[in-house]
Order: C-alpha cells, then sequence, then structure tokens
C-alpha cells in the first residue's frame, strides 16, 4: 500500500514525457505549452509538469535523460571494444554509431532525434542539450581519443570542424529517423550501412587539409 503514491507518481510522469515527447516532434518545443502536455497526458491538473518536473526545463531535461542514458550504454560498449590501437574511424564510428543505433533497432516509430533537432534550433535550449551530452564520461573519452588521432590541426580549424560535425550529427539523425518513421515497414538494419555513410562523411572532414 505504501508503493501506491509512488506507483502513481510514476505513471504520471510517464504520461507526461511520452505526451511531451510526441507533441514537441509534431509541433516544436515552442509551440506546445505545458497546459497541452497535461491534457495529452490525461491530466485534469493543468499545473502537472510544474509539480512532477518543477519547470519547463526539468521536463525536457528528464526526457533527454530517458533517451540518453539507454544511447550512452550502446556508447560504451563500443568504446570498450576498441582495440589498444584506435584510429580517426574508429572514434567516429563510436561517435556516430549508437544513436543511429538507437532509433534504428527501436520496435517503433521514435521521435527522439527529430526533437532533439529542434531543441538545438531553439537558443532556450540549445545550451541545455549539449550540457545534458557533456555529461557521458564515454562520449567525453570519444572525444578525447578523436583529437588525439586527429592530424596537427589549428585551433580554429578544430572550432569549426566541431562546429559543423555536431550540426551533420543532429539534423542527420533527425533526417534518419523520419525516413524511418515514414517508410511502409520499419527495417531494423538500414541503420548500419546509414552510419558506415555518415563516418566516411566525418572522416573526409576531419581528414581534409587546411588551407
Amino acid at each position: 500500500m505504501s508503493d501506491e503514491p509512488t506507483t502513481q507518481a510514476t505513471q504520471t510522469r510517464h504520461r507526461l514525457l511520452t505526451a511531451a515527447e510526441e507533441l514537441f516532434a509534431a509541433r516544436g518545443v515552442t509551440a506546445v505549452s505545458n497546459r497541452m502536455i497535461c491534457e495529452a497526458a490525461g491530466q485534469g491538473n493543468h499545473y502537472a509538469v510544474a509539480y512532477h518536473f518543477e519547470s519547463r526545463e526539468g521536463l525536457i531535461q528528464a526526457l533527454l535523460r530517458s533517451h540518453n542514458g539507454r544511447i550512452d550504454a550502446l556508447r560504451r560498449q563500443l568504446v570498450d571494444e576498441l582495440g589498444y590501437i584506435a584510429e580517426v574511424r574508429d572514434w567516429l564510428r563510436c561517435l556516430v554509431q549508437p544513436q543511429l543505433e538507437y532509433v534504428g533497432t527501436a520496435s517503433g516509430r521514435t521521435h527522439f532525434a527529430t526533437i532533439c533537432a529542434h531543441l538545438v534550433a531553439d537558443p532556450a535550449y540549445t545550451e541545455l542539450i549539449y550540457r545534458e551530452a557533456a555529461q557521458s564520461p564515454s562520449l567525453i573519452r570519444i572525444l578525447e581519443g578523436l583529437y588525439r588521432t586527429l592530424p596537427n590541426l589549428s585551433e580554429h580549424t578544430i572550432t569549426v570542424r566541431n562546429l559543423m560535425t555536431q550540426n551533420v550529427l543532429i539534423s542527420t539523425y533527425a533526417d534518419f529517423e523520419r525516413s524511418r518513421n515514414d517508410a511502409a515497414e520499419l527495417d531494423s538494419e538500414s541503420w548500419r550501412e546509414f552510419s558506415d555513410a555518415m563516418v566516411d562523411g566525418l572522416l573526409g572532414l576531419w581528414l581534409a587539409p587546411e588551407t
């Protein structure tokens, strides 16, 4: 009996997160109010978001973490499988593949990559999405490994190519997710070839000569 309130609260949080995810993906983050999320989640109390997540940012943070934890598990596995001598391509694969695999092997249609694209385009939430990503020790390890194996590049070039890589990853993940969602039948293997092609493209970006 003592577990009932906690169980009910957990279920309500889950319903709110699910409703927010579907609305954010369909309409964008700014166009969706907390009231709309509460109504879509079947909550008569229109302050349920504030009650369960304290703030709008708290809701989005919880939404990101609900996915990032599972993506990070895939990321850790890839990093742990690296051999003693890892090259630029190996680190780029660890950077690119986890989210594609996460989306590409889902049993149903997903919205996470699309929401990330919405968030990073909104100045109010850009910092939040990158701050949450920076909480991953395995991601930090991947970036350190990538920088360590790159040819000698100037700090300015690395900064520019970092920005290009961030934009490529976020927008291309969202394009892959939308394409998969729109397919007549979900394909749980198409992410592999897509991942290889993305790694090839980013390899060209990072190994391109400086002028």
